[in-house]
């Protein structure tokens, strides 16, 4: 693996359960244990159903699919590192399981006609280097968009 010259997440307390459960190339969020309602970031009390006095999660696999409710097409590197990745895009995708539920990744298929509002996306992992990974989407097979 060659060395990784980009920012990497520092997992903390809250997060760490999300970033070992990519580790192992799996989406992990944190979950109510009385609603099942996922949050994301992690939450002190759900936002589903608001229980407040006795606020109980643990962090539960959710499917990767998703839509594409926006993107951002980045065309200045503004950090060290990514300067050869101009342009790339990043997307703000709600997943299936949840559609109030959305997470911001790079989108690895990049510009091009298929990218849509509503396009079909499934999150893969990307490991950069030892003990990191980072979640990324990818526009799904079988797309309507086009084929994949």
């Amino acid at each position: 693996m060659t060395e990784y010259a980009k920012p990497v997440p520092v997992p903390d307390e809250e997060t760490a359960p999300f970033w070992e459960a990519a580790r192992r190339h799996e989406l992990a969020f944190q979950r109510c244990d009385h609603c099942g309602t996922y949050a994301h970031p992690p939450v002190s009390f759900c936002r589903g159903c608001h229980n407040v006095a006795e606020p109980s999660f643990h962090f539960a696999a959710v499917n990767p699919r998703g839509k594409i409710l926006n993107w951002t097409v980045m065309r200045d590197a503004m950090v060290r590192g990514f300067t050869d990745d101009v342009p790339w895009v990043h997307a703000l995708v709600s997943f299936d399981d949840q559609p109030s539920l959305t997470f911001t990744a790079t989108l690895v298929d990049g510009v091009g006609d298929r990218l849509k509002l509503g396009a079909p996306v499934e999150m893969v992992f990307k490991d950069v280097s030892l003990g990191v990974t980072l979640p990324v989407f990818k526009l799904a097979q079988g797309s309507p968009h086009g084929s994949g």
